[in-house]
């Protein structure tokens, strides 16, 4: 009997030593510098963003937080990296919305972008826009689609990434019309060739066309969003203009390494859920059209689900064939 219970009491206190160095890992987060990686080229939104939030969370934290840029495969090659570091939290990646593209446009791919990725948060989110040239005789959405309609085929729409492009495709589908695609590889290549009036609309960030809007240049129709935009609230949501399941928005959002304890993406959770209401962040999102949302990681891991499940459906409907 004495025998069984000290076998019981030693197998007991190998169970404890063993986690012991786990929960003390949890305890001491960060216990030594972090890594933002960014996978993309310095100087674009995602890496201005990362680089605010680097430095709120140093100062929160007492540790060094260094943002990193990998660049590379629309964005796989940073996130590969960081999905295959050290289960600790001790390196996070911030992406947007081809995080989940990629998963139905590459033919194969590192990394699970729902199964591989721990969900941290959501940071920020900003709705695309539909923007159409002067000569388009459509003063709302509306008159566009009817438009469009009228004209199968022969109106352009431009896109610089495959968020803005599955933008357009998920508008073509819910608006029943017609729409050529042209690539570009950057948002003020659209803008350009609109004011040109080499293509006819665009779906593209507030950022990007709300110059144009302000200087009455370019007519923007329709917010894709839940609500109007604060830099143009006298544009109506597409909801409002006629299209009641248009909704779409480009995201920022942070992940990190699969098995990471749920202590430790909560810690982080909280600490950006923190500093994105804070006035200098609000403003700096406030640049880039984007308004911060900071959800928990299980609100954030379904909105990807549902992400990847839109996008992927969407493909499919689309035609677009995997690269």
């Amino acid at each position: 009997m004495i025998r069984s219970l000290l076998r019981a009491a030693f197998a007991g206190a190998c169970l404890l030593s063993a986690s012991l160095p786990a929960l003390a890992q949890q305890a001491a987060f960060p216990n030594r510098p972090v890594r933002i990686v960014v996978p993309y080229a310095p100087g674009g939104g995602t890496d201005i963003i990362s680089r605010q939030l680097a430095a709120k969370l140093g100062e929160a934290w007492g540790q060094n937080v260094v943002v990193e840029n990998r660049p590379g495969a629309n964005g796989i090659v940073g996130t590969d990296l960081v999905l295959k570091s050290p289960p600790d939290g001790h390196n996070l990646v911030v992406v947007v919305g081809a995080h989940v593209i990629n998963g139905s446009l590459q033919k194969s791919m590192p990394f699970d972008p729902v199964a591989d990725a721990a969900p941290v948060t959501l940071i920020a989110t900003s709705p695309w826009v539909v923007v159409v040239t002067p000569s388009v005789p459509a003063n709302t959405l509306r008159e566009f689609i009817a438009h469009a309609k009228a004209n199968p085929g022969k109106l352009r729409f431009g896109s610089s990434e495959p968020s803005s492009r599955l933008a357009g495709e998920q508008f073509k589908q819910q608006a029943g019309v017609d729409l050529t695609h042209v690539p570009y590889k950057g948002g003020s290549m659209i803008m350009t060739d609109m004011l040109g009036g080499h293509i006819e609309a665009g779906f593209t960030s507030t950022l990007t066309v709300l110059q144009h809007y302000k200087s009455g240049k370019l007519r923007v129709l329709a917010v894709a969003g839940s609500a109007r935009h604060p830099s143009m609230p006298d544009v109506p949501t597409a909801i409002e203009a006629g299209l009641p399941q248009y909704e779409t928005y480009a995201w920022y959002g942070m992940y990190t390494a699969r098995n990471v304890p749920v202590e430790i993406t909560s810690r982080i959770q909280k600490e950006i859920a923190r500093i994105v209401q804070l006035p200098e962040m609000r403003e700096k999102l406030n640049q880039f059209g984007a308004e911060p949302v900071a959800n928990t990681p299980e609100q954030f891991a379904a909105f990807t689900r549902a992400e990847f499940e839109k996008y992927a459906k969407l493909i499919k409907q689309a035609g677009i064939q995997a690269e």
